[in-house]
């Protein structure tokens, strides 16, 4: 079996950039005579190469941890060259008129300083909670792989995705954008973990000290609150074209205006998300903060103020590299389009499960294994018609396998695929505008159980733009009799207060499917 991180590894610096971009574009900026730094560039594929050569396919998903210090100067690097990439294709700067001039990444050195404070206090976090896994390789592992999904196939993702309906973006900017995304989008965990190890701490307090007072707040106030809610607001608007009433010979060269509204229910749930310190908002506010290039962004919503039409091109790009990173732990918002960043954050997000170690596991041995397979886009799989529109249907697919030793693993399991089902099941919900949505989402889990080889699990979530999500647990064996356990009656016991419905069963091959279903839903 190749280490997934060698695999990642080896896709990303394999794949062949410059033909990824349009002709066009190298046509446009100097004939394509100008090297153009980006987060792909070769001096980070050389970087990602040393990593990759010193890797070997019977590696355990734990050897990418002896590069730390390398993927952290990586880290910087990409961010830097992101940052450079955006800039030089904006054309209110003067990088693409004047060749001898290069942007510069102000705000990286102290966003660096900060990201190794978050390096040395992840130590910490790890007793503060049961749960709690790596965050750091975490955030490079989740760029590969969105990386691999937006590169494979000739980069069909990578062209297909776009920030705003009729908003241009160039490739280079895409993979910008994802980049200041993945690496970025937890910088906020330690805050909102650092409340739990407060209250871990006067707890422990209470053994020798009748009433203890722990004076730390992390509260906002003044200032930081005015400004926090500036970014809020920021990233919960949108662009809205003015008609400037002009003769009809002259609209034609004249440029197409914008004004910025905010968007009411985004801004109450970034609001809420904010009050519970979920460190996606957290993550934004402290890239806002620290890069000069959020803190140039224009935004203003003054009835009087408007934007011309590369204002509101760059006024999406920054708006959609923060909103990605702070929807990504909000709850409160549903998603309709596969085509998103923040969409393919939260996909990849969560299937980056390999080689990440909970306290539980740093001092025995696992009685389990887990094994990631694949995440699959397919694009324009069908057609939908809703009244006169045509939307074309996408489809993104998930594959992991467990392996487990003993039953109560195996229970532990079922329960915590279901608990994460449902947390599918609510931010790709039904809501306004959702017969809109234009994806279906899927995820298979395959489970084999040491104790009873003769029997195999397929857990599986359907999400479908145009039926009710469905949670499934199939049971194959060899033999009628191996599944005589595994009834209604097993999975009842398992997932109490839960209603498990049997669906189909097959003598053939000998399997039951039952489902699992949230009355309350």
């Amino acid at each position: 079996m190749t280490n997934k991180d060698l695999q990642l590894l080896e896709e990303i610096v394999n794949t062949d950039i410059p033909n990824l971009i349009p002709k066009f574009m190298n046509e446009a900026f100097n004939n394509g005579t100008r090297e153009i730094e980006h987060p792909l560039d070769c001096t980070v594929t050389e970087k990602l190469k040393e990593i990759s050569s010193k890797m070997r396919d019977e590696d355990d998903d734990y050897r990418i941890f002896c590069f730390a210090d390398d993927i952290k100067d990586i880290w910087k690097l990409v961010i830097q060259k992101s940052i450079k990439c955006l800039r030089y294709f904006d054309t209110r700067e003067p990088y693409i008129e004047y060749p001898s001039k290069h942007p510069v990444a102000y705000g990286v050195e102290e966003l660096s300083d900060y990201f190794d404070k978050y390096i040395s206090f992840e130590s910490m976090l790890y007793g503060g909670g049961k749960y709690y896994r790596d965050h750091v390789i975490h955030v490079f592992r989740v760029w590969l792989l969105g990386l691999q999904c937006l590169l494979d196939d000739d980069g069909k993702y990578l062209k297909k995705i776009e920030i705003q309906r009729d908003i241009e973006i160039n490739c280079f900017e895409k993979i910008s954008i994802w980049s200041m995304i993945a690496l970025t989008h937890d910088l906020g965990y330690p805050l909102e973990k650092a409340q739990g190890i407060i209250d871990r701490t006067k707890d422990m307090m209470k053994c020798f000290i009748s009433n203890p007072t722990v004076s730390m707040d992390l509260s906002f106030n003044g200032i930081q609150t005015n400004m926090n809610d500036f970014v809020v607001r920021f990233i919960s608007s949108k662009m809205i074209e003015v008609n400037n009433k002009c003769p009809k010979e002259e609209c034609d060269e004249i440029e197409r205006r914008y004004v910025a509204r905010i968007q009411p229910k985004y801004y109450n749930k970034f609001q809420k998300s904010l009050e519970r310190y979920n460190h996606g908002i957290l993550s934004a506010i402290i890239l806002y903060k620290l890069l000069r290039y959020f803190l140039e962004s224009d935004f203003n919503i003054n009835e009087d103020y408007q934007f011309g039409q590369e204002e509101a091109r760059q006024f999406y790009i920054h708006r959609e590299i923060l909103r990605a990173v702070a929807s990504h732990t909000c709850r409160d918002i549903y998603h309709l389009d596969m085509l998103s960043f923040s969409f393919l954050l939260i996909v990849v997000d969560d299937a980056q499960e390999w080689g990440r170690k909970r306290i539980s596991e740093l001092y025995v041995n696992k009685d389990s294994s887990y094994e990631f397979c694949s995440i699959v886009p397919s694009f324009d799989v069908h057609e939908s018609q809703h009244r006169d529109e045509t939307i074309k249907i996408h489809s993104f697919k998930a594959k992991e396998k467990f392996s487990f030793k003993n039953e109560s693993d195996l229970r532990d399991t079922f329960l915590s695929l279901y608990k994460q089902c449902r947390g599918y099941k609510e931010i790709f919900r039904d809501g306004q505008d959702t017969i809109r949505r234009n994806f279906n989402f899927e995820k298979q889990c395959d489970i084999s159980f040491e104790n009873t080889k003769s029997v195999n699990y397929v857990v599986q979530l359907i999400i479908s733009y145009d039926d009710r999500p469905r949670f499934t647990i199939t049971v194959s064996g060899d033999t009628p009799r191996a599944l005589n356990k595994f009834g209604v009656k097993y999975f009842e016991e398992i997932f109490k207060p839960y209603m498990v419905e049997k669906l189909e069963s097959s003598s053939k091959e000998y399997s039951n499917t039952y489902e699992i279903i949230d009355q309350s839903e």
